[in-house]
């Protein structure tokens, strides 16, 4: 070795040239298939087409019965519905008889050959679609498909059909007559409401909620007032005679058990007399003898006393035990009352929730009746004035353009090219990084590991001179 370095070779154009030079067959053919099979299958792939027209509807304004009126109110709505008209299969017909109208045929490739046949529905509704362009009346009819002639015409001839769907619609000779039948069902059905709410009003004894509710919760506070008095009454007095029978039953000698006696009148009268008779009575014992008839006649005026107290005692125990039952019989009464409101106000809120829930369905179909009455006006109005709350019009016919997909075929093109180019000149150094055989000086210097003293250059002609030098000095031998 002669000491030079024999590291790692770097790449030129020139190298790369004369590698693709070298091996340009093999790197022809790969890049010509290549390519050739994605021209193949970009052309098999069809242009898709896209036609829209645009149609706008004419909304009306405020109505008689409208309170205010903003012109985008309810706009979501009605258009959803307009895309969802646009979709039926009887605009889908018309669309596809206006197509037969004008000779219009559907164009389909079968193998090698074009199929031509006239248009379905299911030829329309593959291609159909319809958008509402935002905060507008304007609504987008669209149609893609393959064929630019049958994409534009059945755009046009399903935004044709609609508007003769519309008109057709809104000048029907039994519009007014299907609004009136609606109207008399909303009638009875209100009616069926409202005469419902009315039972149960009745029924359950509700009228004014407010004012009634406030009235039974005064007579319960009443009401538990006057059971709470009763009750304390009732014990009361209960105590007061188990006092008096308890003082009878430890002193069965005292004359009267209730300290009021002796503030009443007939009462302090005869409790004086009966003291002043035992006085007497005492005196004239003292002074005569246990036998001696004054003091027998006072014993028996006596005895007569404490039998009329006796009387008075029992006489006023069964006054308070009277008194005890009524006040228990009272607060009965009373508590009964109590549980008769508490039921009702718990019974209430159901009777209540029924009514409310019936007010709801009475607001409801009113507010349904209102509005179909109003859609009635608007319809008789439109038709006397020629004028259709929904008329739609096309204010801008359909015109064909390639979609996204069509407008890539051009690139599809040049990527089927470029790949060929790219796959062929890889296996072109592929080859040639696989073949080992030694073709210039530097695959001699590497692979021997020895420096290159010299070369013979390869003389194409050699043979050729070798022969003629041999004709000539044959000739002359």
């Amino acid at each position: 070795m002669n000491g030079n370095d024999t590291g790692s070779r770097h790449f030129s154009i020139r190298d790369v040239l004369a590698v693709i030079f070298r091996r340009k067959v093999p790197v022809t053919i790969v890049a010509v298939v290549v390519a050739a099979t994605a021209l193949t299958a970009a052309s098999r792939t069809s242009a898709v087409y896209e036609a829209a027209a645009k149609v706008f509807l004419r909304r009306s304004g405020a109505t008689p019965l409208a309170t205010s009126w903003t012109p985008f109110y309810g706009l979501e709505e009605e258009m959803n519905t307009e895309v969802e008209i646009i979709g039926s299969v009887d605009v889908m017909s018309r669309a596809v008889e206006i197509l037969r109208e004008r000779g219009v045929y559907f164009e389909s490739i079968v193998g090698d050959s074009v199929v031509r046949r006239e248009p379905t529905i299911g030829d329309i509704a593959a291609g159909l679609s319809a958008t509402p362009i935002e905060m507008s009346n304007v609504i987008l009819v669209q149609y893609t498909g393959s064929m630019p002639r049958f994409v534009e015409e059945a755009a046009n001839a399903a935004a044709e059909a609609y508007v003769e769907h519309r008109v057709q619609v809104r000048s029907a000779s039994g519009i007014e007559e299907y609004f009136r039948d609606q109207l008399r069902l909303l009638e009875v059905k209100l009616l069926d409401l409202i005469t419902a709410e009315m039972e149960l009003r009745k029924r359950a004894g509700v009228y004014d909620l407010e004012w009634q509710y406030r009235s039974t919760i005064n007579r319960m506070n009443e009401v538990g007032y006057e059971l709470a008095k009763t009750r304390s009454e009732r014990v009361a007095e209960e105590r007061k005679l188990a006092l008096y029978k308890e003082r009878l039953k430890e002193d069965p000698d005292i004359l009267v058990p209730f300290a009021r006696f002796e503030r009443e009148k007939v009462g302090g009268q005869m409790l004086v007399e009966y003291w002043a008779l035992r006085s007497e009575r005492d005196e004239k014992a003292t002074l005569l003898t246990e036998s001696n008839p004054e003091v027998r006649m006072l014993d028996e005026r006596i005895e007569q006393m404490e039998a009329r107290f006796a009387e008075e005692v029992s006489r006023r125990l069964k006054e308070q035990e009277f008194l005890v039952e009524e006040l228990r019989a009272l607060e009965n009464a009373y508590s009964s009352e109590v549980e008769e409101i508490s039921d009702e106000l718990r019974a209430t809120p159901d009777a209540v929730a029924q009514i409310k829930h019936l007010g709801r369905e009475i607001n409801y179909t009113y507010t349904h009746y209102e509005k179909l009455l109003e859609k009635m006006l608007d319809s008789v109005a439109s038709e006397a004035n020629d004028i259709r709350l929904s008329n739609a019009k096309i204010i801008s016919p359909a015109s064909v353009e390639l979609t996204q997909v069509g407008k890539m075929q051009g690139v599809y093109v040049a990527f089927s090219i470029l790949l060929g180019l790219t796959l062929g000149v890889g296996f072109g150094f592929l080859l040639d990084n696989m073949d080992q055989s030694m073709r210039t000086a530097a695959d001699v210097e590497d692979d021997l590991g020895l420096p290159l003293l010299g070369s013979v250059p390869e003389n194409r002609n050699l043979p050729r001179l070798t022969r003629r030098v041999d004709r000539t000095f044959g000739h002359k031998s």
